[in-house]
């Protein structure tokens, strides 16, 4: 790697590791490794990448939101106190990026909606009012870089209802939500159940919602019971998996689910139509010491030729290498590697927090620290933990 510690230094501070707390000498070493194969920290504090929908790459950090065209970044809002950006989408169409800030009001649980122009002169707008028909005592929950706004309210009916709307100002003066898909505790049976998570495939945050994007929505109780619901937003397929989901892939015409707890399943074919897929140890293919959270960078690659396909994930620990799930198309276990070389090279060390895919195998990741890199991966070695695996640009070295 370029980045490295002088071994001098290093040499001392284990020197006096070892001196004042007594480690091992495989402790140390394990030590060295993680400082002498960590990415500086840029200054760069990256929290969402929102798609390149022209020729321009936007992306939120924690200074606001901003735009680059490959050669400069230009910052188009401010975060403040008063109007911090929670989340963020590119609203191309209309010119502007929509974003959610925190209502000031204490005894809200609602979020507030904003826009700025994605052309001079940069004018934060004041809150935006859109209202829901549907529901009562709507609350605005979260916003999605494909443009779906998540909102909760009550329906006389179906009781608690959760809503993946899209806005609408047709109407400047009365905008509204307009609903894609929902979920309630009458028609889907989710009493008792409140939302956990939307998983978007890895890559594909920005991308509409459809056959070729999917998501799962998952719900969880106190109890720790499960819910997942997989959509393109026509119809509600329910995985019966009572566990927490980290995120989900497609490939080769299967789905392919990744829990918190390092366990990966074949779901089979990826579902059509509402209805049921139960998933059992059957189903399992591999379970690992991994440990993930919810909306996990999970990238999926498919070796035609050698009809195999690999997942690559990064697991919540920030000092954990990328880890490769991998499979052979008749095969109902899949094996692990760890990579450290090629793709891999400069993520040991940096928490990945969004990614945005520029082509199939190529795709730029951002981290919370490390800045942001381009990967390329080659799908007939993704699991060669070498650099015959395929490349990583340095950070920020990355092309549009």
């Amino acid at each position: 790697m370029k980045t490295r510690h002088i071994f001098t230094i290093l040499f001392f501070l284990l020197a006096s590791l070892m001196t004042f707390t007594g480690c091992n000498a495989d402790a140390s070493a394990g030590l060295f490794r993680q400082i002498s194969e960590s990415t500086t920290p840029v200054g760069i504090q990256y929290r969402q990448l929102l798609g390149k929908p022209a020729s321009k790459l936007f992306f939120t950090t924690t200074e606001g939101i901003f735009f680059t065209d490959g050669t400069a970044a230009t910052q188009i809002k401010v975060n403040s106190a008063e109007s911090r950006n929670m989340a963020a989408y590119v609203d191309n169409g209309n010119n502007r990026v929509l974003f959610l800030i925190n209502d000031p009001d204490p005894n809200s649980n609602s979020a507030k909606v904003r826009s700025v122009p994605i052309v001079p002169s940069y004018t934060e707008s004041s809150d935006l009012t859109p209202t829901y028909a549907g529901l009562t005592s709507v609350i605005i929950q979260n916003l999605y870089a494909n443009g779906l706004f998540r909102i909760q309210g009550n329906d006389t009916i179906n009781g608690k209802t959760f809503v993946l709307a899209t806005y609408d100002d047709t109407v400047i003066a009365a905008p509204v939500f307009s609903k894609v898909i929902d979920f309630s505790e009458v028609a889907d049976s989710l009493t008792g159940y409140s939302i956990d998570s939307v998983l978007q495939m890895t890559g594909k945050e920005d991308e509409v919602l459809s056959a070729a994007n999917p998501i799962i929505a998952s719900f969880a109780k106190e109890d720790g019971s499960y819910k997942h619901f997989f959509t393109n937003g026509t119809f509600k397929h329910s995985f019966a998996l009572n566990t927490r989901l980290a995120n989900f892939t497609i490939l080769n015409g299967n789905a392919y689910l990744l829990t918190t707890d390092g366990k990966l399943y074949n779901a089979g074919a990826v579902p059509t139509a509402d209805g049921t897929t139960t998933i059992s140890s059957s189903n399992l293919m591999i379970s690992s010491n991994k440990v993930y959270d919810a909306n996990a960078f999970m990238y999926g690659v498919r070796d035609a030729g050698g009809s195999k396909s690999h997942i690559i994930t990064k697991s919540k620990s920030s000092n954990d290498p990328l880890y490769v799930l991998s499979f052979a198309d008749s095969s109902t276990t899949a094996t692990g590697e760890s990579i450290r070389y090629g793709y891999g090279e400069y993520l040991d060390s940096a928490e990945i927090v969004s990614s945005y895919e520029k082509g199939p195998n190529n795709l730029l990741v951002a981290t919370a620290e490390n800045g942001m890199f381009e990967l390329t991966i080659i799908p007939a070695s993704a699991n060669s933990n070498s650099t015959s695996n395929g490349t990583s640009s340095e950070s920020e070295d990355y092309t549009l």
